[in-house]
């Protein structure tokens, strides 16, 4: 079962992977676009950082659509050619408790 604070921490980190994304000329630039893009509209560091468990799964309700792109865009770039291992290891953790 998944704790509130694996939730947080794994939103968290999410919010981080999109920015390093968003950010990496190694992915495809429609990805860094999406990724910038998913950004922008993710939940608020301090938002995620200051949520309790139910303010969590507002939080999560609210941005359900933003959370499922992005776990759809995780799920694409660790299966990419490009990826290092490394970040499909890291994406693997991301996606764990994502949502």
């Amino acid at each position: 079962m998944t704790t509130t604070e694996e939730r947080r921490r794994n939103l968290i980190w999410g919010r981080e992977t999109l920015e390093e994304l968003a950010q990496d000329s190694v992915v495809p630039p429609e990805w860094r676009t999406e990724a910038a893009a998913l950004y922008a509209g993710y939940p608020a560091l301090e938002r995620l950082q200051d949520s309790d468990d139910g303010d969590l799964s507002r939080l999560q309700e609210e941005h359900m659509q933003i959370l499922l792109a992005a776990k759809w865009l995780f799920m694409q770039v660790q299966h990419h050619a490009s990826s290092t291992e490394q970040r499909k290891y890291s994406l693997r953790v991301v996606l764990r408790h994502f949502v």
